[in-house]
């Protein structure tokens, strides 16, 4: 899973494929944990084009994307045993 969020915050031409690629995972995943669900659903509100974030106030930008997605994994690296 932390591959698949390193490409959607490194290659912005195609956030929108594979954020569609993660929720798809995730939600095909019956032991996909809840913190990755709820990143999955929050994923929903990611626009990229300002003007239709203009017109939808629950919509969010390349900004708020990268710091949902980098929280998630800093989570996500601190659950894991090394």
């Amino acid at each position: 899973m932390i591959a698949i969020l390193e490409q959607i915050l490194s290659d912005k031409p195609n956030r929108q494929r594979l954020i569609s690629q993660f929720q798809k995972i995730v939600w095909n995943d019956e032991r996909a944990s809840d913190l990755l669900s709820e990143l999955a659903y929050d994923l929903d509100y990611y626009e990229p084009d300002e003007k239709e974030r203009e017109r939808e106030p629950s919509y969010y930008g390349d900004d708020r994307l990268e710091q949902e997605i980098n929280e998630v994994m800093q989570k996500l690296k601190y659950k894991s045993p090394d």
